[in-house]
């Protein structure tokens, strides 16, 4: 029922193997392969592949170098692995080599047995994801803003180059920090609870836009921000992505602008009623001059012009001030 050679079995179990498998000789003559290994040398070169046949003839021009190179650490009694990219038919396409020592039952050395197998579509994979990566790094160093990135204990695992322009921490130092440390500390209590929380009902947020909140810089510098925030799965892992936008100067522009709209109402104001009282009173006091009065009236009459011109005077002298400082404060720059 069984085949008396044991050697039947293994060859049974080689040509299962969805590798490539062959057992060289120390001098590279062929002991042993299995149908994989046949089956893609004639396919790839259209050669066949036979027992006691030198190995090297049968390895591409390409690759002969780094073989010969592993071969010998194998022969020295290293396990050696690498991937390569063979170009066959026009075709690029990746394999892994494994090559081992091999002894025999008296742990003598035998020769050395080579494994290939096709990688082609995971490694293939592999570069697309780390292209993508690279994009959407590149992406983040490009932005104009400070970028984060925090894991769910509250740890910074990327930042921005941007990210030490606005806060002027070096990266390095705030990689696998606490998130917090970029938090003043009278805004620290609680933040931990706020950031779990928002893991666990994530939504895109966006803080500051409709109250003012801080951030702290290296220095101790308090800067009023914007904060955007956006949650990402990458490998069953929860992440969260904060966009960082330093509006300090924003704000002090805005505050100069609500200073420079209150002048104006109050320029109005004082055109709209204190220059009225001074001027009712002169337009009165020349009525009464059109009429017959005493010598002493009308120096009287006289008198009480003088003092509401001079207050008319000091009044418009008044908005002309107001207006100066207020348009002094539109051309500053913020």
């Amino acid at each position: 029922m069984f085949p008396e050679d044991s050697s039947n079995y293994a060859q049974m179990i080689l040509d299962n193997s969805t590798d490539a498998i062959v057992l060289m000789d120390t001098d590279y003559t062929v002991l042993a392969f299995n149908q994989n290994l046949k089956d893609t040398i004639l396919a790839y070169s259209g050669k066949i592949l036979n027992i006691a046949d030198d190995y090297r003839e049968f390895v591409t021009t390409g690759d002969k170098e780094v073989f010969f190179e592993l071969f010998q650490k194998s022969l020295l009694g290293q396990s050696v692995i690498i991937e390569r990219i063979a170009n066959i038919n026009d075709i690029s396409i990746w394999f892994e080599y494994k090559m081992n020592p091999t002894y025999d039952k008296n742990k003598k050395l035998m020769g050395v047995c080579l494994r290939g197998k096709n990688i082609d579509a995971r490694k293939k994979m592999e570069i697309a994801l780390s292209e993508s990566e690279q994009k959407y790094r590149n992406l983040i160093e490009s932005a104009p803003n400070a970028i984060l990135i925090v894991d769910r204990e509250g740890k910074i695992i990327h930042c921005n180059l941007e990210t030490e322009n606005t806060f002027g921490f070096p990266r390095e130092e705030l990689i696998n920090q606490p998130v917090e440390l970029l938090v003043p500390m009278h805004h620290r209590k609680g933040h931990d609870r706020l950031l779990e929380g928002y893991f666990q009902a994530p939504r895109p947020m966006r803080i500051g836009k409709n109250q003012v909140t801080s951030a702290v810089k290296k220095d101790g510098t308090e800067i009023q921000v914007e904060v955007s925030l956006n949650s990402f799965i990458v490998n069953q892992t929860n992440y969260v992505s904060a966009i960082i936008v330093d509006i300090t100067e924003k704000v002090l522009a805005d505050i100069k602008i609500q200073n420079q709209i209150y002048e104006l109402k109050e320029i109005a104001r004082i055109q709209s009623h204190e220059i009225r009282s001074p001027l009712a009173n002169i337009l009165g006091l020349i009525n009464l001059l059109d009429s017959e009065t005493t010598p002493e009236t009308t120096a009287e009459i006289y008198s009480y012009l003088k003092k509401s011109a001079l207050e008319l005077d000091n009044l418009v002298n008044k908005i002309v001030k107001r207006t100066s400082a207020s348009l002094s404060v539109v051309s500053e720059k913020p």
